[in-house]
C-alpha cells in the first residue's frame, strides 16, 4: 500500500454496535493518489481485525474516560488505565454490574441488563458526579455517557468490548490518538493508529444531514446528496459504494450500520486529503481523548 506523509495507507471506519450484525467496517485504501472506498462488511470478531502499519482504525465508541472519573479512580492517563483495567484492583472493571449493590468505582458499567427498577441514581450514588460527567468532546458532539448501559445513546458496551478485546492486547504495538501525539506524527510511524470517531458528527463535516437514519429513503437521499457533492472529487473513488449510497443500503433498518461506516470512512478520507483534521488541546491528551474531525469548539 502507498504511503504519503500525513496520510494513512488505509482507513478503517468501524461502526461497532452491541450485537454482531450491527458491527460494520468500511475500508478505504490509498492507491495512485486517491482513496478507493470498498463496500462495508460485517466484523464478526474484533480480536481478528488485522491492523497493519500505516492503518488508521477509527471506532465508533469512546476511547478515553472523563477526567472526573479518572481523578476518583486514581488514574493518571488513559493509556495506563488500559493496562490495569481487568487486573488487580480493577479485576472486575469489564464485568457489568447486574444490581446496584455490585456497582463500584472499579466496576462502573451499569446495568448489565435493562431490568425494571434500575435507576441512574444507583450509579450516581456510588460514582457521584463522575457517573455521568461528560468528556469535553462528548459535550461538544452530543455523545452519551460511558458507564450508563441503557437507552439508544448508550456507548459503554461497545467501549468495553473494544478496550478489552482489541486495544489492551495490542497496547505495546499500537498508537492511540490523541494520547500518543498528533495524528500526522503517529501516521508517520510504523504502528497502526487507533482513534475515536462519531459518524453523526462526521456527516456534518461533509455539510450533509440525514432526516431519519432508520429509514431507507432518508439514507438514499443523503447518499444522493453526497455523490452529487463530492462524487467527482478525483482524490476519492466511490465506485464500490456508489450503488449502496444511492439505494440507501437496503430496506432493512439494519442498513443504518453499514451506512454509518461508509459515511464515516468517506468523511475521514476527505478531512485527511484536505489537511483539515483538527487536533485537540493538550488537556485532552492525558485521559479524556478526542473525536476525529471535532474542532475545539463548535459554532
Amino acid at each position: 500500500m502507498t504511503r504519503l506523509p500525513g496520510l494513512p495507507a488505509e482507513i478503517l471506519a468501524i461502526d461497532w454496535g452491541s450485537t454482531p450484525p450491527k458491527r460494520q467496517l468500511c475500508r478505504a485504501v490509498f492507491r495512485e493518489g486517491r482513496y478507493v472506498v470498498s463496500p462495508p462488511r460485517p466484523v464478526n470478531e474484533v480480536s481478528a481485525l488485522e491492523l497493519g502499519a500505516g492503518t488508521l482504525a477509527a471506532f465508533d465508541c469512546p476511547i478515553g474516560i472523563a477526567r472526573d472519573y479518572a481523578t476518583m479512580a486514581g488514574l493518571g492517563s488513559f493509556r495506563a488505565a488500559l493496562g490495569v483495567f481487568g487486573t488487580g484492583r480493577f479485576e472486575r472493571f469489564y464485568e457489568f454490574a447486574d444490581q446496584a449493590a455490585t456497582i463500584a468505582i472499579e466496576r462502573p458499567f451499569y446495568p448489565a441488563r435493562g431490568l425494571k427498577g434500575v435507576s441512574r441514581g444507583d450509579l450516581r450514588k456510588v460514582l457521584g458526579d463522575a457517573a455521568f460527567a461528560p468528556r469535553v468532546c462528548d459535550r461538544l458532539a452530543g455523545a452519551g455517557p460511558i458507564f450508563w448501559l441503557v437507552g439508544p445513546r448508550q456507548v459503554g458496551r461497545s467501549a468495553a468490548c473494544i478496550w478489552r478485546e482489541l486495544i489492551a492486547p495490542r497496547l505495546d504495538r499500537v498508537a492511540l490518538w490523541p494520547f500518543d501525539g498528533p495524528l500526522a506524527a503517529l501516521l508517520a510511524e510504523d504502528r497502526p493508529v487507533i482513534a475515536e470517531m462519531y459518524p453523526a458528527f462526521l456527516l456534518r463535516t461533509l455539510g450533509l444531514a440525514v432526516a431519519r437514519k432508520s429509514e431507507r429513503a432518508a439514507r438514499a437521499a443523503c447518499g444522493r446528496a453526497l455523490t452529487e457533492k463530492i462524487g467527482a472529487d478525483p482524490r476519492l473513488d466511490l465506485t464500490g459504494v456508489r450503488s449502496l449510497l444511492l439505494d440507501g443500503f437496503g430496506a432493512s433498518r439494519g442498513g443504518e450500520d453499514p451506512f454509518d461506516a461508509t459515511i464515516a470512512c468517506i468523511a475521514l478520507a476527505r478531512l485527511l486529503l484536505d489537511g483539515s483534521m483538527p487536533e485537540p488541546g493538550q488537556d485532552a491528551r492525558a485521559v479524556e481523548g478526542w473525536i476525529l474531525g471535532l474542532p475545539d469548539a463548535i459554532g
